[in-house]
């Protein structure tokens, strides 16, 4: 359960937090038992790196890309070249962002979206992944599709990829934030296997409410009785959220089908940054993410801080209580980014890549990977300089030295597989404060 646990804490602050760009997905009932899969982006107009036009203006230039893929093959991909122009850089805000959307359909199964935004100006690239799993929709069970989130909605004569029913532009808000910047919450979800024919009800019930985590109704929009369009309906609605305090909470639809006697839910959870807190959103939902949070999960994600943290740091977060060590972890970052000028706090953003490369690759049956000593140096250290790979013979056994030449005029790490069993452990290192052993090539030997 904590390994659970603690994956899922890391994707929330990957995603909340030391993230590029938001991405979300939604899916819909696809034809012949496939699913529509609806994967939206927000790309900050600041992340991007405007240069001087022809005309006098300023542009930006990126390439998007975005897959679906299972088992390291791509099934679905799609890509395209987004401009952006600006008549003064000075105008551009940390608030202002693009929306983007890629539309693909897909068998029911375990999958990975993978985005990605290259800034072509700067040649920067930014890569957000996620792990997702699609289910397949009933053909006879009264359902409701995934629930998008939208903070634009308007007429439109000219038909794009936000278009939706009935002539709207529905604009899906990745970030899943609202507040003082989107007041108004746009939803949009379909509902599936409604009973319709002649001598029936043509009328269904749908019922909007929002919880808070522990769901508690804290607003009900009331229950609404609808015509039924056929065995299908589109449900769109607008929430005015402005009256919810900063927090995260959860949407929840209801439609009940009085012919058929079933009912179905969804829901969908978002963030309110309310008018007092626009200056600082990330410390809101970090917060509030923090503040339900056990003992253990919390020891589980200061494991691999620890490797960074000062001593003060460790004895503080040691001795302090639940509530102490809660605020310890959400405000570990707080003055440790470098450039606060950038959105990004581009410390945070490196420890992330170390330690998710260390999950991905130094694991094994023991222990996750940022606990071994091939993880906690890259974490520590960050990525080596050159590596020199020994595989297995008759005579040595698995090793791999790791140098590092802008450390201490240059430092080297070995690490020898002395078990056989694929566990690689540090043997001797000349850093300071390191493992020293001047006779190491005594653990190689067979």
């Amino acid at each position: 359960m904590w390994r659970k646990v603690f994956f899922i804490v890391l994707f929330i602050l990957n995603f909340l937090i030391a993230q590029d760009f938001d991405l979300d997905y939604t899916t819909f009932r696809g034809e012949n038992s496939s699913v529509v899969v609806e994967v939206s982006l927000l790309i900050p107009r600041s992340l991007l790196k405007f240069v001087t036009l022809e005309d006098g203006g300023y542009g930006s230039l990126m390439e998007i890309r975005v897959a679906i893929a299972q088992r390291d093959t791509v099934v679905v991909w799609d890509r395209w070249i987004l401009r952006d122009r600006t008549s003064d850089t000075l105008l551009i805000k940390r608030t202002q962002k693009i929306p983007e959307l890629a539309v693909f359909e897909v068998k029911p199964g375990d999958y990975e979206i993978v985005a990605v935004v290259v800034d072509l100006n700067a040649k920067k690239k930014y890569i957000k992944k996620e792990k997702v799993s699609f289910n397949s929709y009933s053909s006879r069970k009264l359902e409701i599709s995934g629930i998008e989130l939208c903070s634009q909605m308007s007429r439109t004569e000219k038909e794009n990829k936000f278009s939706r029913y009935f002539g709207y532009d529905l604009v899906p808000n990745a970030s899943a934030i609202f507040g003082f910047h989107a007041p108004q919450m746009y939803t949009f979800c379909e509902v599936y296997n409604l009973e319709y024919g002649p001598g029936k009800d043509r009328e269904y019930s749908v019922e909007y409410e929002i919880c808070d985590l522990d769901g508690d109704t804290v607003m009900e929009i009331g229950e609404m009785r609808k015509n039924k369009p056929g065995d299908s309906a589109v449900e769109i609605n607008s929430i005015d959220v402005r009256k919810l305090e900063s927090g995260i909470y959860k949407l929840v639809i209801t439609v009940r089908d009085p012919v058929s006697g079933q009912s179905a839910t969804a829901e969908k959870k978002f963030y309110i940054v309310s008018e007092e807190n626009r200056e600082n959103v990330d410390k809101v939902l970090v917060d509030f993410m923090y503040a339900n949070m056990s003992e253990e999960e919390l020891d589980r994600i200061f494991g691999p801080l620890k490797y960074i943290a000062t001593e003060e740091e460790k004895k503080r977060y040691k001795r302090a209580t639940l509530e102490g060590k809660r605020k310890i972890v959400a405000h570990f970052w707080d003055n440790r980014d470098p450039d606060p000028s950038t959105e990004v706090n581009e410390a945070r953003a490196e420890f992330m890549k170390r330690l998710e490369y260390a999950n991905q690759h130094f694991g094994n049956i023991y222990l996750e990977g940022w606990a071994t000593d091939m993880g906690r140096v890259l974490i520590q250290y960050g990525f080596p300089s050159e590596v020199e790979r020994y595989n297995y013979t008759m005579g040595t056994k698995p090793y791999q030295i790791w140098h590092y030449y802008g450390i201490e005029g240059g430092v080297i790490f070995v690490f020898v597989d002395k078990t056989g069993y694929g566990v690689m452990e540090l043997v001797h290192s000349t850093a300071r404060k390191e493992l020293h052993d001047e006779d190491w090539q005594r653990w190689i030997k067979q």
